[in-house]
């Protein structure tokens, strides 16, 4: 009897021992990371349609409708032309110079979920969650004996509204993180196996980068080898030399000849800066504009928090006093467990992730096309791929916080997880509101991809699609807004008067599309403004047109994803939109249907028509259809 106690005893024992093996600490952080993955997941995906399509998300998905039904990335959909500014991005042969891998996204998306917002947005948000995936597996190779920080790490890149904008974006942003991630994960792979495979599948990863990004790709590479060489450079035979060099080559092989082809490279073209979207006058300051860049791309990395200035004080506080402690150990080469390691979180294995987020932003700096003169914020879509490498400084501090304090911990994870207290007081500044950016950003973000977020371009699309006739010609003075607009009513409606004289475009390739492109050969039924509608302008067209429409919204897209942009809830509406249709007695011949009256729009009919059209989509605010004297119009009459 004793005999079987015993062995009970001890059975019981070992299945204790198995089960605190399996499900103690590593299988809760395990089944902790699952639920932030998870989680993650959703909030990439889900109500990928609650905002419009913002002006390059348009852009994107129309060219990838283009490629998917033509077969071909000229910038003309068979009724209208994207190019931007007077067609500036389009070359001779009217082809999009822009990187392709967005197009070819888009494309598949639109091929399964149709030709909507959630088309063009889900194949984004798909490459955003596989590289939470990879990140992971690159945490695991850099930290593999600290489950726990690896979760922290993860928790904050996951989780991190700026991070998950830029997945739900239909751009190249996702996949700008994805390429950086895996690329870096793919070389670790190969410098532990020695697997030739993994070297090849980094370089192939580095290709599609610079398809999908020109600055972004080029970046990669040049981080990927900046990194080795900073810390392996020691180690690297001859042959994993040539290796390296054989795929940077091919590499840039590669991505010239698509340039030379483009016509960017070589072309008639004086500069890459002729294909910018807008005109830039040249750089004239004192200092250099690569170094201008770099110091405002650095402290941008500050005021949008991705880096917090305390943790990261705090971090090189602790980088020193490794170093110090190590440098009292001759001969040791590493901090051995009864050293530093002790008392202080590995820091140079975050160290070493962090300095490649570093290089990807030192190098997209540098490399940048950004005119410093006009904008005094850095552009954050550039260097995006950047974002969550350096998010493992705050990951690394609340790791250590929690294991002095678990109540410390919990709190400094929830202000630096949750809020944008880590850049105070020097949080960047809201373009559009003039307020700092500082604000409980996760709990924002989700609120705002749960609930209607109205914006200018699809009210005034439905309301061309309500009111103008089958190929009205419509005029948009600025393409950020009449390339949305192509987005939504280009199938009903043309736009027109986009090219002058100076259009860098053959005008005998322009004029074989059969479409109302340039200035002066038509006039148009529609004129759409999305600003400021002064005196003067009125005195140019008041004569022909006359305002038909309001709508009671803010005329700027705030739901594109940089911090300095977004609007984490729709801004109030201000008089910035404005409908204008050409006087009936001045409508050209035939008649092409039926002409609204401007006092139709103030009929009950129509507030009738704008509440059905509220109740099919999501509820959006209404439509303020009005004459002259609406929303204080007639202070602007002459």
């Amino acid at each position: 009897m004793q005999m079987r106690f015993a062995r009970s005893t001890q059975s019981f024992s070992i299945l204790a021992t198995s089960f605190d093996r399996w499900c103690g600490p590593p299988c809760a952080v395990s089944v902790s990371l699952l639920g932030v993955f998870v989680t993650a997941a959703y909030l990439s995906f889900a109500n990928l349609d609650y905002a419009g399509l913002w002006y390059d998300e348009a852009r994107t998905a129309t060219q990838g409708k283009v490629l998917l039904e033509q077969g071909h990335l000229r910038g003309f959909d068979g009724r209208n032309m994207m190019g931007a500014d007077n067609g500036r991005e389009l070359n001779a042969d009217l082809i999009d110079v822009w990187p392709p891998l967005a197009y070819a996204l888009n494309a598949v998306g639109i091929a399964l979920f149709g030709f909507n917002e959630i088309g063009a947005r889900v194949m984004h948000a798909l490459v955003g969650v596989a590289s939470l995936v990879f990140f992971y597996f690159l945490l695991r190779e850099h930290l593999r004996r600290y489950p726990r920080l690896i979760f922290f790490i993860f928790l904050f890149a996951a989780w991190s509204a700026q991070l998950l904008l830029y997945f739900r974006s239909s751009r190249y942003y996702a996949f700008m993180v994805l390429g950086v991630i895996a690329a870096f994960y793919l070389y670790e792979r190969y410098w532990r196996t020695k697997r030739v495979v993994f070297l090849f599948m980094s370089t192939l990863v580095a290709a599609l980068s610079f398809f999908n990004h020109y600055i972004g790709g080029a970046a990669t590479m040049l981080s990927l080898a900046a990194w080795h060489l900073l810390f392996r450079a020691r180690e690297t035979t001859a042959r994993e030399y040539l290796l390296f060099g054989v795929g940077c080559v091919a590499v840039v092989v590669l991505g010239s000849g698509y340039l030379v082809w483009l016509g960017v490279l070589g072309g008639e073209r004086a500069s890459w800066a002729d294909f910018w979207s807008t005109t830039v006058h040249p750089y004239t300051g004192a200092v250099p504009a690569p170094l201008l860049r770099l110091h405002v791309y650095t402290r941008d990395l500050f005021t949008a928090d991705w880096i917090s200035w305390p943790v990261c004080l705090w971090f090189i506080g602790t980088v020193l006093m490794v170093w110090k402690r190590q440098s009292a150990q001759p001969g040791t080469g590493r901090v051995g467990a009864a050293g530093v390691e002790a008392d202080h979180p590995p820091v140079v294995a975050v160290g070493k992730i962090v300095v490649m987020g570093l290089l990807f932003t030192l190098f997209s700096a540098l490399l940048s096309v950004q005119p410093v003169s006009v904008n005094s914020t850095a552009d954050l879509r550039y260097y995006v791929g950047a974002l969550p490498l350096l998010l493992a400084m705050k990951g690394l501090f609340v790791e250590w916080t929690w294991r002095k304090s678990k109540i410390a911990g919990t709190t400094m994870a929830a202000l630096l997880l949750l809020t944008s207290t880590g850049a105070w007081p020097f949080n960047m500044v809201m373009e559009d509101t003039g307020k700092r950016t500082l604000g409980a950003h996760l709990f924002q973000f989700v609120r705002e991809i749960h609930r209607p977020y109205p914006d200018a371009v699809r009210l005034v699309s439905r309301f061309l699609l309500e009111h103008a006739d089958h190929d009205d010609l419509v005029f948009v003075p600025k393409f950020e807004y009449r390339e949305p607009l192509t987005f939504y009513a280009g199938h009903h409606v043309r736009f027109c008067c986009l090219l002058d004289e100076f259009s860098p475009l053959p005008r005998r390739k322009v004029e074989a599309l059969g479409a109302p492109l340039y200035v002066g050969e038509q006039d148009p039924d529609w004129i759409v403004l999305f600003d400021d509608f002064p005196k003067e302008r009125w005195q140019n067209v008041g004569a022909s047109f006359e305002v038909v429409a309001t709508p009671a919204v803010h005329h700027r897209l705030t739901q594109r994803p940089e911090l300095n942009y977004h609007a984490f809830a729709p801004l109030p509406p201000d008089s910035g939109v404005h409908v204008l249709r050409r006087k009936t007695e001045l409508r050209g011949s035939p008649h092409r249907g039926r002409r609204h009256s401007a006092l139709d729009y103030l009929s009950p009919a129509a507030f009738e028509r704008a509440a059905e059209r509220e109740t099919a989509w999501r509820s959006p605010p209404r439509l303020r259809y009005s004459a002259l004297a609406d929303a204080g119009l007639n202070e602007h009459l002459p």
